[in-house]
Formats: C-alpha cells, structure tokens, sequence
C-alpha cells in the first residue's frame, strides 16, 4: 500500500517523497519535492523505506561536476534507482543452461556499466553511426518515412471522426519512426519491428500490470521479456554469421569489433544490441508525446511554431528539456569527496535528477515557462555532458525535428481528448503509455 499524498504545501524535508512511483502515475514529476530539495538541500541524504539511502544531487552544476568526474563517481557499481523489488540475475538463468549467450556473472550487463576508458572503446564501437554527418545522410529517409508515418495518422484521425473514436498519439504515430529508425539501422527484419517495440515496452514496463499476463509479477514479466528477446537476437546473429558479417547495421559492426585484439563476447553482442535497440526508441517516442502533449496545452507556442515552422529545432530543445524522460541515474563515489559542503563517502550512492536540473532557477530563466524560442537551452536531457552523455542524441534530435515538421500543419486540427496515461512503476524513464487525441471542432 502507498501512503496517502501529502497536500503539496505541507511538504519538507522530513517527509518530501521522490521515489513513490505510484505517485509519479497520480501526478506527474515530483517539481514541488524538487524545487524544495535545490532550494534548501541540493545535496540531500534521502532514507525512505524500500531504497537504499543515497545522496539526491538536484542542482544542475552539481550534476554537471558528477557527470564530469568519472574517477571520483563511478557507473560500474550502480546505474539506477530501482522500484524496491531488486534485480534479480535470476532472470537470466535461462541463458546459463540453455543459451550460449548469457551474460557472465562477473561481467557488467551492458556498456552503461562501464567507466572509462573502457567505456570510451566500447561505445567507439557504433558511434560513428551516431554523429551529425551521419544523421545529414540518413535525414532525406528519416523525412520520406515520417511523412507516411504522419499522413497516416492524419487519415486516422479523419476516420475516427465519425465514429466518435479517439486516437492514441503515442502508439498511432510516436512510436513509429524510432522504431524504424532503429531497427533499420540494426538491420531488423520489417515484419519484426513490432515485436521489438513490444520488448522495449515491457524492458521498461515491467512493473506495470499492463504489461505482465496472467499469472505473471513483474520479476516473470521481465524474465519472460528477455528470455523472448535474447532468443531472438540469437537467430539474427547467427544470421550475421551466415552472411559472413558484411553488413555496415549495428548488429555486425558489433559482431565485427575487437577490443585489445579480442572479439565481444556474445553475451557483450547481446547486451550492446537490446541497449541500442531499446534506447533508441523508448526515449525518444516518449520526449515526442511529451512535446505534442505540451505543445497542445500551450495554445500560444503552438500558433507561434505554426506561423514559423522554421522554430522547429528550437522547439524541439525545449521540449527535451520541458519533458525530461530520462529521470535519473546513479554514481557510486570511488572515494570521499565533498558536494556543497556535504561529505560524501566512498561507496555511497549519488541519485542525479535530471528533470530537476532542467528547471534550475540558477540556469534557465522561468524554467517553469514552456518556451519555444528559449536561448540558450543547454538542458540535460541527454545526461550532464560527461562520459555517458546519450549516445543516440543526434539520431533522437533528428527524428522530432523530422516528426515536428510533418506534424506542424495537423497540430492545429488536433486537440487532447485526455490526460496522458503514464507508465506505472517505473523511476527511470516518465513514460507515456497513451495520449489520446482527436480532431478538433
């Protein structure tokens, strides 16, 4: 059971909550707890029941200085807050009697694991898939599958007209080019993509009931997902070995690659590849309804983005920073070090907020104004600009720049039928199951 929330002008320090994902479905971000924390403890040492304690950073210099000082702050021990039911290596034990695959128990589980330069050679992998001149050549496709993509959404609307029906933004259009995108670079069967956008849903989601069948908890939801997806990438790499890895797709760059000589251990390959895949669309179909969301609640950005289309890549920074998907992400202090006058010892957690540090009063101006134009806008929603900055960063500004043009002419015959339905117990991504809209009047 979840304790009843507190009446919003009742909250301090002694019981301001930040990890009650019940909470976070009920209402939103916590922006209150937050501005509460940057205001009178930016370096917080937060105790609740069901999370180890750890240190809540929640000013944007400081996640800056964090995200910066991989030595001091490391990824290996700790990547995330969880919801209170731990990781359990269980889950994969399908993989060690019956896959070659598996991951190694002394291994970490992916490349957001890693510090550097480990992390650095590893990510040097791919990333050359990833840069601005990469996306420049990939934009004249993005664009040529967003405008199907959104010319069939606008006849759905059409469509549902009559019949009274509404529609979902986040899986009728949103989630379509990620997917794609991804999955075209990874060289994924058409006919799969479904079925990865369905893994990732439930990666994510598996604490959500929604997401877990009959008889399932969210510790089988997961294990179930996995065990389907690893299975799969299974088929598809031995695919790549038949077709003597010659492709230039993700999955035979990684299969193809040597670290110190060596060849990625499959269970490496795997771990890379559902990363890359799963990364790459969650996020950014997230940031996507998020902004449309925000977009048709600020009736005067709107029309200001309609009447110049040009204030697209602008607007786009601003809705990654006024969405903030990603929540947060934790480092392990290698040492003692100091934040603010607040001692940090070695082995202790730091929880980075990002959302926060997107509406810090010391570095943007009226945070809490959804502004299109805003300038400058070096916001957080890819992380803090250190090691683990967001590896598809380019490749999600792409595609809602690409999305937003094609949407820029519907978006005035658009209106929200609902809240957004979000994801529930979840701490790590502020997922939007559905946005229902509709045409307008």
């Amino acid at each position: 059971m979840t304790a009843p929330a507190l009446e919003r002008d009742t909250i301090n320090l002694q019981n301001l909550d930040i990890t009650d994902t019940d909470l976070y479905v009920q209402r939103g971000y916590p922006w209150k707890e937050w501005d509460l924390l940057r205001r009178e403890a930016p370096v917080f040492w937060y105790e609740r029941p069901g999370f180890e304690p750890f240190w809540a950073i929640t000013k944007y210099n400081d996640i800056q200085w964090i995200s910066k000082n991989p030595e001091i702050f490391s990824n290996r021990q700790r990547l995330r807050l969880a919801h209170p039911m731990p990781f359990d290596w269980e889950n994969w034990k399908h993989y060690e009697s019956q896959s070659r695959y598996r991951p190694a128990m002394d291994e970490p589980p992916d490349l957001v694991f890693m510090d550097p330069p480990e992390h650095r050679r590893y990510r040097s992998i791919v990333s050359s898939r990833f840069t601005p001149r990469a996306m420049t050549m990939l934009e004249e496709h993005l664009n040529e599958m967003t405008a199907g993509y959104v010319g069939n959404f606008a006849d759905l609307l059409v469509e549902r007209v009559a019949s009274g029906q509404l529609v979902d933004f986040v899986h009728d259009c949103a989630a379509k080019l990620p997917v794609a995108a991804i999955c075209e670079m990874a060289d994924i069967p058409r006919e799969d993509w479904d079925k990865v956008f369905q893994w990732t849903e439930v990666l994510v989601g598996s604490q959500d009931p929604e997401y877990q069948r009959p008889g399932e908890d969210a510790r089988a939801a997961a294990r179930r997902n996995i065990n389907e997806w690893f299975d799969y990438m299974e088929q598809q790499v031995e695919a790549r070995h038949e077709n003597g890895l010659t492709g230039n797709d993700l999955l035979s760059m990684l299969l193809r690659a040597e670290i110190d000589g060596e060849h990625l251990t499959p269970r490496e390959v795997m771990s890379y590849i559902i990363l890359l895949l799963a990364a790459g669309n969650e996020t950014t179909r997230n940031s996507t309804s998020g902004g449309i969301h925000a977009l048709l609640e600020h009736p005067d950005q709107l029309q200001k983005l309609v009447a110049n289309p040009g204030l697209v890549d602008s607007a786009v920074e601003e809705i990654l920073r006024w969405t903030s998907v990603v929540i947060q992400f934790t480092r392990t202090a290698t040492q003692d070090t100091e934040i603010r006058g607040q001692r940090i010892r070695a082995g202790e957690t730091i929880a980075m907020w990002y959302p926060s540090a997107n509406r810090d009063e010391d570095i943007f101006d009226d945070p809490y104004r959804f502004d299109i134009e805003r300038d400058p806008n070096d916001h957080f929603a890819f992380g803090g600009y250190g090691e683990h900055f967001c590896l598809g960063a380019n490749l999600a500004r792409w595609e809602m720049r690409s999305l937003l043009k094609a949407l820029v002419p519907l978006l005035p015959r658009m209106e929200l039928a609902a809240e957004p339905e979000r994801l529930a117990g979840q701490l790590h991504v502020g997922g939007i199951k559905r946005l229902m809209v509709q045409a307008s009047g």
